[in-house]
């Protein structure tokens, strides 16, 4: 029996205990899996308790054929019932409802099995099987609670990495001269900052080390000790989407004397023509 549990992110990074409630198939309490009121069942006459019946079909004259089939009077379980339990109908079983504590451990990767044994569907026919959870990785939302409205409850994870993609205006990201206070999942904050001068290109990525997800237990050798991922911070710088007459003038002016003083042509630069190129004619060509 398996059954899929879907949690935030911030479960992984700190651990968690929790309880869950799946149905199942349960052996009847008020009968105790014998199908009887009163607890009496009797052995079917028809079949003789085996749960099937030989028929003996002519084909021919002197050519016959035995058929197995399943007992139809007791249903194939070699059992009758005068009394049937009025819980579970005769059937020895019944659908409930099953609480089981789950424990998710620091570092835990997303789509790890967790096996409860002997905890599946029950009958009095068969041992029960076991209850396998899957513990995957529910999509981030926006929650009522303080700690739920953090920046790392969108966070993404790739492994034992963390990542964030941080926006920058375009005089943060050419001046520089700025701080970010990131709040991480457990709470505590992570400072991102550039002094004045220092230029971030769009796109690029910053490693913040140990800063990722916890790396789990079982994955460091021994058991132990505490390692961290990184945290890998992308930079998306975002353009004005309007520009006054008097800011417009007075970056033409900075730009124009910063380009006659050091900059490149780029057409020139990397050999591209200022015109059109002719190419050549169709005339006189002979496919042939």
């Amino acid at each position: 029996m398996e059954v899929r549990i879907a949690l935030p992110l911030r479960d992984f990074y700190n651990g968690r205990k929790t309880d869950f409630s799946i149905e199942k198939q349960a052996i009847c309490s008020a009968c105790e899996g014998s199908g009887s009121e009163d607890g009496h069942v009797d052995t079917c006459g028809a079949c003789g308790g085996r749960g099937i019946r030989i028929q003996r079909q002519q084909l021919a004259p002197g050519l016959f054929q035995q058929v197995q089939t399943h007992c139809d009077k007791c249903g194939g379980k070699g059992k009758t019932i005068k009394h049937p339990c009025p819980i579970c109908s005769g059937s020895r079983v019944v659908r409930e409802s099953e609480t089981h504590t789950l424990e998710i451990e620091k570092g835990m990767p997303k789509g790890v099995r967790i096996t409860y044994e002997n905890e599946g569907d029950e009958s009095p026919d068969w041992v029960a099987g076991d209850l396998i959870v899957h513990l995957v990785e529910s999509d981030p939302a926006l929650g009522s609670e303080d700690h739920e409205r953090t920046d790392g409850t969108f966070f993404r994870r790739r492994g034992k990495d963390l990542f964030w993609r941080e926006v920058l205006s375009l005089r943060e990201a050419w001046m520089g001269d700025w701080t970010r206070n990131i709040t991480h999942l457990d709470g505590h904050i992570v400072q991102l900052s550039r002094k004045r001068g220092d230029v971030v290109q769009p796109n690029t990525v910053e490693i913040v080390k140990e800063e990722g997800m916890p790396v789990w237990h079982q994955e460091l050798e021994n058991n132990e000790g505490f390692q961290f991922g990184d945290l890998h911070v992308e930079y998306v710088v975002v353009l004005p989407d309007l520009m006054g007459k008097s800011m417009e003038k007075d970056f033409w002016g900075v730009w124009e004397k910063y380009r006659k003083k050091s900059g490149v042509q780029l057409d020139g630069a990397l050999g591209r023509p200022e015109g059109a190129i002719k190419m050549p004619s169709d005339e006189g060509h002979d496919e042939l």
